[in-house]
């Protein structure tokens, strides 16, 4: 016998955890590493980076997770969006704000610091993409790849936006490889996430 369908509001109330439980951990390690800080960096540069890339995080999340009115998502060609520009946004905006900030171009960071951003960015991220992941669990029979990627791209958007509350470097370099290249990573990761979770896999018939 089939299992009843689960009311409407019982699965919006699943996916509100889900995405609560998400966010509770970047937010937690946001706290553990103390309130965000300008570390030195102009404070208008900071504020206009973190509002732009708050921005690229909501779009993300708009165009490549939510499913909109369709029970299969936005259409194909918003999630090709999202995993292909979310990146190139988060540098665009980076870029724009190093132009607008020349000082914000001296800084020099080592490959220590390079390597722990991605760690922590990635960490930050996982917590969305797991809450992503689950909402948007056995949904897609036609591209659930390409809906992984864009779950993945989103997920790094957020990622970046912690990390960079609290990350004092500056440089374009560093931005591209501490903060953009884990965006990139997690779109990857994204594929294989959407192969085996978001995928809708045939049921078959008990022998």
């Amino acid at each position: 016998m089939a299992s009843p369908v689960a009311p409407r509001t019982e699965g919006v109330r699943r996916r509100a955890v889900a995405l609560a439980a998400g966010f509770a951990v970047p937010l937690a390690i946001s706290l553990a590493l103390g309130f965000p800080r300008a570390g030195g960096r102009p404070a208008a540069y900071v504020a206009t980076l973190a509002a732009s890339w708050l921005g690229v995080g909501l779009a993300a999340t708009w165009a490549g997770v939510s499913r909109g009115r369709s029970m299969l998502g936005r259409r194909a060609a918003w999630r090709l969006l999202v995993a292909a520009l979310t990146p190139a946004a988060l540098f665009a905006t980076a870029l724009a704000a190093a132009l607008a900030w020349p000082s914000t171009r001296d800084d020099e960071a080592g490959a220590l610091a390079h390597v722990v951003c991605v760690a922590v960015g990635m960490i930050c991220a996982l917590g969305p993409l797991a809450a992503f992941a689950a909402v948007r669990r056995s949904s897609d029979p036609v591209a659930p790849r390409l809906t992984g990627a864009a779950l993945g791209a989103a997920s790094g958007a957020w990622g970046a936006l912690f990390i960079e509350l609290h990350c004092v470097h500056t440089s374009v370099g560093h931005i591209v490889l501490g903060h953009v290249l884990p965006v990139v990573l997690l779109t990857l990761v994204g594929v294989l996430i959407g192969d085996r979770v978001v995928a809708i896999r045939p049921v078959r018939a008990a022998s």
